[in-house]
């Protein structure tokens, strides 16, 4: 048997470029598949998300604004990979195409439900509006999406011959619900946080650094801070916590065989003399 053992990074894994985090109802997801792009950020082709699922939608979103909070313009992503880790993306549509199957048949099933539904949707979506000619991929779907999207992209940035990484993650805050005619009866919020990252450089005074922890060393964090809900949720908190400033100095993600993801904010030096890497914030509850 072989113990995999995590050592500390002697210098920080990857730099955060720029994120964003996106919170829109269910009720209003419609509405953002038609939206301009915001300022600073490539425009969509028309109708370029009409038939998307709704994860895909507001990851998309996030990621056209984190483009728009960018300290400097990058004038092409054509040599940038994506990693999408969606958190059970697709179920509307998989549960409204099952109940029509079981009315109609096959004939009732949706051409676009394999490409929208399936796991690399979010991944190969962002890959297209953005114009990537990197690895585009989707990575576990299911409840470890955080940690999972995570390690993966700690593992790739360095060797995917890119010259950075798109990491995107995607969940409900609750369950959607159906009534019989297929029709959702509540109203999630449907969360994005969308992440550019590159490799570290020595000359770097990146305001957010993320890299891979060991396991018996984890970083100093401030426990009594860490708001309630999702692990993506708390996640999205503590990135937009070391980018605000130094609300905090780091924070440790841990994932459940061992590993721990460190986000650290860079030193007071280097905020006075580097812009701030912005996160959009938005929660348009009804």
């Amino acid at each position: 048997m072989h113990t995999l053992q995590f050592q500390p990074a002697a210098a920080p894994a990857c730099v955060v470029e720029s994120h964003a985090i996106v919170e829109v109802p269910l009720t209003e997801v419609r509405a953002l598949r038609d939206a301009p792009s915001p300022a600073g950020a490539p425009a969509l082709p028309p109708r370029f998300l009409r038939h998307c699922d709704e994860h895909t939608v507001v990851g998309v979103r996030a990621v056209l604004d984190a483009i728009a909070a960018m300290p400097e313009p990058t004038a092409s992503f054509a040599r940038y990979g994506v990693i999408g880790a969606p958190l059970q993306a697709g179920r509307i549509s998989a549960a409204q195409t099952l109940s029509q199957v079981a009315k109609a048949g096959g004939i009732a099933v949706s051409p676009h439900i394999v490409p929208q539904c399936s796991l690399h949707a979010l991944a190969s979506a962002v890959s297209v509006a953005l114009g990537m000619h990197g690895p585009n991929i989707g990575t576990s779907g299911g409840p470890e999406a955080l940690s999972e999207g995570l390690f993966a992209a700690l593992s790739l940035v360095r060797s995917a011959g890119c010259d950075g990484l798109w990491l995107v993650f995607t969940e409900w805050d609750e369950e959607p619900v159906l009534d019989d005619a297929g029709a959702p009866t509540n109203d999630p919020l449907c969360r994005a946080v969308a992440m550019a990252i590159r490799p570290h450089t020595a000359a770097d005074t990146a305001a957010v650094t993320l890299s891979l922890a060991a396991a018996d060393s984890p970083a100093p964090r401030d426990a009594s801070a860490n708001p309630p809900g999702s692990a993506l949720a708390t996640f999205a908190w503590a990135l937009g916590a070391c980018a605000g400033g130094g609300a905090i100095a780091s924070w440790v993600h841990e994932c459940p065989w061992g590993a721990e993801i460190r986000i650290a904010a860079s030193s007071a030096a280097a905020w006075a003399t580097r812009p701030q890497v912005a996160g959009t914030a938005r929660r348009e509850a009804a």
